[in-house]
Order: structure tokens, then C-alpha cells, then sequence
């Protein structure tokens, strides 16, 4: 055991003798101090005499160290490496291998920047904002207030193709060769330029106010210099707009695929684009664009996209845009659109539409509207409309109109379903409580119809029933609506009837006409919780005195049903006696053959 331990320790002193020593050597040789006090001798005469000093050799390429070269030098008590470079100027590396140390080429630099100075041609006065970017390294830099810019180079392949642009001024291309070039003058020419419609296009979504909020005055200034050069690469990612994979380039390039950390700017997408913040493209987006915040697209949409706040397309969309907040297209939509609050098309729309709150559409279109508050179409529309409050549709309308409030439709042919519904021109149903419209050539269903332009009328009648009716027939001749009431003028057989009903007037000639209706009215006989009802079936011929009034009259036939409620006394019994009745074979239901008579009173434009 103890040989064993004895053995070990020797075996880690003779290692620690024989390695250390080496070692130290090896890192000593540009450490070592030597003096050199030289006049216009040769680099390598200079070099032995270094190495003799040192106990070292050097090893290097003589087409590499011109060793004929005369130089000066006075260096004392100074080391090796301070030596070698005040002799080089710091253009080489050393390495120490054993008792050589080795001259290699200087480490090539992997960026450099080229700096200049932009000036107008005419005026010699500097040029701000303008951008200075290379088409083929994809790089680009501003020029500041004092015209200067600082161009960073990746590498330094030569020679560089450099662009010059600047709204209001023609394009410069120069050559630069070499790094000795930088720092040059370069000269631009004012020029009147009209604008480009595509560029103005390209350049709205940086102009609206989120587009204003993150993105910087320098990356929309370049953006507006360079718009007419665009470039497509497979991929980009950056963590904010101008810092990324290509830098403040990132606005000219189309990407297969993009993924912005928390907000990118790009010039479009033909694949797929996720950001965790917010995305804002120029052009075209295809395929599929996610982000945790909002999308903003120039171009067209063509696919889905998805944002937790707002989707803003300012050209069309042709396919799926879903917003936890607002979605807004300020042209045409080709497919589905849904939004949490707000959903917008700025032209047509062809297909769906749903919003929580307001979905509107300004130049019409065909498909669903869907709201749980307000739907807006001023267009000629063909579709639905559904809406919790009101729906609201301005122009020539082919769609049904369904809301738990208020219907408006300028000229609808379709159905308008709720409990308010106002239309200037009705070629289709209304059905509601309240019914409002100019003119019709359709149906107004409710408990009040009115009807502008109509034959509607006031009327005053005897029947059978009650010695005294009035009637507010409101409609047209076509269709109308009625709601009457009735009292007798006997107070020993007292007869208190309301109801409502529905009918028709036809008018085969210039005076002389006749309508059929159907009423269905309450008779109270001194309890308001037990009233029967009476079905009628009345028709009449009429008689135009003037344009205004007319005279009617008529038979009628009824049916009575006494739903188990005793007649009180003091009030009218029935069946009514004196008329031809029928068994109904219920002793609950009586029929019998009346009557009714009166004037009528148009009121309205005839």
C-alpha cells in the first residue's frame, strides 16, 4: 500500500518537472525583454538579432516579410511582442511552437464600414435621410442631419455597389473598390419625380397611426427612398422592426418565412409570418399571418390571418381574417371575416361577416352579416343580416333582415323580421309590431302598418255584433292590416269587442270595388280574465263617393267560441238570435250569417 502511494507521487513530481518547464517556456518567448538599437538594417539582420537574444527562433514566409527591407529601430528592456510591433505595425500574429515562434498574416478583419458624405449637386448644402444601401450585401444605412453616413460592411469583398436614394432626387450608383475609398464626397441631383401609385400604396400601412406608434421616422424615411426595390429570401427573423436578420433592409424583402419576436416590418410574405407582438407588411401576404397584437398589410391578403387585437388590410382580402378586437378591409373581401367588437369592408364583401358588435359594408355585396349590435350595408346587398340591436341597409336590398330591434332597409325585397321595421320601399314581408314604409308592393304583418303611399283608411261601421265600429285599416289595397273596436248602444245588452285582423281590396273598376277580411276580436262581458273570442269572416262592395270617401257593405259570417265563460248580466249573449246559425257540434262554438255596414276615409297620398 504504501509502495503503491510512494509510486504515485513520484509519477505526478516527474510530470509536473518535465510538462511545466515546457509550458512555461512555450508562453515565455513573446514576454522575453530584449534591446534593439538599430539604423537602416535589414528586417531579417534585425530579426536574428531579436531571436540571439531571446535564445529563440523565427520561422516565417520570405514572400510574406520583405527580409530585405531596411529599418530603424530603438527599443530597450522592452518585450518581445512590443518589439515586433513597433517593427510591423501591428500587421501580423505570432505563434510559439518549442523554441520557434512563427509570423503569420494579420487575422482579416470580418467587418469594416466605409463612411462618405452626401451633398446636393446644386446647392452644396448636406443631405439628410437620404439611404445608402447595397442591392446585393442587402445592407443600408441613413445619412444624418450633417449629410455624413457610416456604412457597416460584413466582410470586405470587393468591389461595392452602392445606391444613393432619396425622395425628390434621382438615384446615384457608385463603385467602391477598396476601404482606402471610404470617406468620399458624393454628389446627388434634385429631381421631379411623380409618385408612384404603387409606392404611395406600399407606404399607408407605415402612415397609419399604429404604423406611426412603432415604427421609427429613419426606417419609414428609407422605406419611402427605396420603394420601388424589393428582393425575395426564404426566411428572416428579428426581434424588433429594423433589428433583425436583415436589418433595415427587412422592409424590401418578401419571406417565405418570418418570425418577428415582438414586431417586424417586411415587404411581404409568401409563406408563413408569426410575430408575438405585431406584423406590418407592404405588399402581399399569402398563405397564413399570426400575431399576438395586430397585422397590417399594404397589399392584399390571400389566406388567414389572425391577431389578439386587429387585423388592418388596406387593399382586399381573399380568405379568413380573424381579430379579438377589429378587423378592417379597406377594399373588397372574398371569404370570412370575424371580429370581437369590429368588423369593416370598405368596398364589397362576398361571404361572411360576423362581429360581437358592428359589422359594416360600404359598398354592399352578397353573404352574411352577423352582429350581436349593429349591421350596416350601404350597397346593394344579397344575403342576411342579423343583428341584436338594428340593421341598417341603404341601398337596393335582396336579404332577409332579422334584429331584436330595428330593421331599416332603403328598397328591400326579402323579409324584415322585427319588432321595428322601417323601410322606403317594401317588395317582400314585414313582420313586426310596428311597420313603417314609403310605398309597398309586398306585405306589412304587425299590429301598426303604416304605410305612406297606400290606400290605407279610417273607417266607421255597424254590424250584428255592435252598432258602432271603428277601423284603422293599414296597408295597401294588395295587403293591409286592421285594428278595431266596437261598443253596442243598448246599456241593457251591453257589447265592449277590440280585435285585429287582415285584408284584401280589390278594384275592378273606377268607382265600384270590394274586400274580404278576416278578424278575430275579444267580446267583454265583465271580466277581463274570461273573454271569448269571435272569428269573422266579412266582405263588402264598395263605393267611391270621391277619392277620399267611400261607402261599403256587406255579409259576414262568424263563429263564436264562449270558452266555457258564462255571460253576465246586463251584457249581450250569443249566438246572436234572429241570424242563420249552424251546429258547430261543440256547446262551446256558435256560428251564425251577419252583416256590416259604413264609411270609409283614405287619408294619406292617394
Amino acid at each position: 500500500m504504501n509502495q503503491t502511494f510512494i509510486f504515485r507521487n513520484a509519477l505526478r513530481l516527474a510530470v509536473i518537472f518535465i510538462v511545466v518547464p515546457c509550458c512555461c517556456f512555450a508562453q515565455q518567448i513573446l514576454q522575453k525583454p530584449v534591446d534593439v538599437s538599430v539604423r537602416e538594417q535589414p528586417v531579417s539582420a534585425v530579426l536574428k538579432m531579436i531571436g540571439d537574444q531571446g535564445k529563440f527562433y523565427f520561422s516565417y514566409n520570405s514572400n510574406l516579410i520583405p527580409g530585405d527591407s531596411l529599418v530603424t529601430l530603438n527599443a530597450s528592456g522592452r518585450s518581445v511582442k512590443q518589439v515586433l510591433d513597433q517593427l510591423f505595425k501591428n500587421n501580423y500574429q505570432y505563434r510559439e511552437k518549442g523554441d520557434y515562434l512563427i509570423i503569420l498574416p494579420a487575422a482579416k478583419e470580418k467587418t469594416l464600414h466605409i463612411t462618405g458624405h452626401i451633398v446636393d449637386i446644386e446647392t452644396g448644402k448636406p443631405v439628410d435621410y437620404a439611404s445608402i444601401y447595397s442591392r446585393q450585401l442587402l445592407i443600408s444605412t441613413l445619412s444624418g442631419d450633417d449629410g455624413e453616413f457610416r456604412l457597416r460592411l460584413k466582410d470586405r469583398s470587393f468591389p461595392v455597389n452602392l445606391t444613393i436614394s432619396k425622395v425628390g432626387y434621382g438615384d446615384t450608383t457608385i463603385v467602391i473598390h477598396s476601404a482606402d475609398e471610404a470617406n468620399q464626397q458624393i454628389r446627388i441631383a434634385q429631381q421631379a419625380v411623380d409618385l408612384d401609385p404603387l409606392i404611395v400604396r406600399y407606404s399607408e400601412g407605415e402612415s397609419t397611426w399604429l404604423g406611426r406608434l412603432f415604427l421609427s421616422s429613419k426606417l419609414r424615411a428609407q422605406s419611402r427612398n427605396i420603394g420601388r426595390f424589393f428582393v425575395a429570401l426564404p426566411y428572416q427573423a428579428s426581434l424588433t422592426p429594423g433589428l433583425g436578420t436583415h436589418g433595415r433592409m427587412s422592409s424590401q424583402v418578401v419571406n417565405k418565412f418570418s418570425l418577428n419576436v415582438l414586431g417586424g416590418y417586411t415587404a411581404g410574405v409568401s409563406g408563413v409570418e408569426i410575430a408575438g407582438g405585431f406584423n406590418i407588411s407592404k405588399q402581399d401576404v399569402r398563405f397564413a399571418q399570426v400575431a399576438g397584437m395586430f397585422n397590417i398589410v399594404s397589399g392584399h391578403v390571400h389566406g388567414a390571418q389572425v391577431a389578439g387585437f386587429g387585423n388592418h388590410i388596406l387593399d382586399s382580402l381573399s380568405g379568413v381574417q380573424v381579430s379579438g378586437f377589429s378587423g378592417n378591409v379597406k377594399r373588397h373581401v372574398d371569404g370570412v371575416q370575424v371580429s370581437g367588437f369590429l368588423s369593416r369592408a370598405g368596398s364589397k364583401i362576398s361571404g361572411v361577416q360576423i362581429s360581437g358588435a358592428m359589422s359594416l359594408i360600404r359598398d354592399g355585396g352578397n353573404g352574411a352579416q352577423i352582429s350581436g349590435g349593429y349591421n350596416q350595408v350601404l350597397g346593394p346587398y344579397q344575403g342576411i343580416q342579423i343583428a341584436g340591436a338594428a340593421n341598417f341597409a341603404k341601398s337596393e336590398t335582396q336579404a332577409t333582415q332579422i334584429s331584436g330591434g330595428v330593421n331599416f332597409a332603403k328598397d328591400i325585397k326579402g323579409l324584415q323580421l322585427a319588432p321595428f321595421n322601417i323601410a322606403k320601399r317594401i317588395r317582400g314581408v314585414q313582420l313586426g309590431i310596428i311597420n313603417i314604409a314609403d310605398s309597398s308592393s309586398g306585405v306589412s304583418l304587425g299590429l301598426i302598418n303604416i304605410i305612406r303611399k297606400s290606400t290605407s283608411n279610417l273607417s266607421v261601421y255597424a254590424s250584428e255584433v255592435a252598432a258602432l265600429n271603428v277601423a284603422w285599416k293599414m296597408g295597401t289595397h294588395k295587403f293591409y292590416s286592421i285594428l278595431m273596436g266596437g261598443t253596442g248602444l243598448n246599456n241593457q245588452h251591453k257589447i265592449y269587442t277590440f280585435g285585429a285582423g287582415i285584408g284584401r281590396e280589390f278594384l275592378p273598376f273606377q268607382k265600384v270595388g270590394f274586400f274580404v277580411e278576416i278578424l278575430n276580436q275579444n267580446i267583454y262581458q265583465g271580466s277581463w280574465e274570461e273573454m271569448p273570442a269571435l272569428y269573422r269572416f266579412q266582405a263588402a262592395v264598395n263605393y267611391k263617393l270621391n277619392k277620399r270617401i267611400l261607402i261599403f257593405a256587406g255579409p259576414s259570417f262568424s263563429i263564436f267560441d264562449s270558452d266555457g265563460a258564462e255571460t253576465r248580466k246586463g251584457y249581450r249573449t250569443f249566438p246572436i238570435s234572429g241570424y242563420p246559425s249552424f251546429d258547430m257540434g261543440n256547446k262551446n262554438l256558435s256560428s251564425w250569417i251577419g252583416w256590416q255596414g259604413g264609411v270609409s276615409w283614405r287619408y294619406g297620398r292617394l
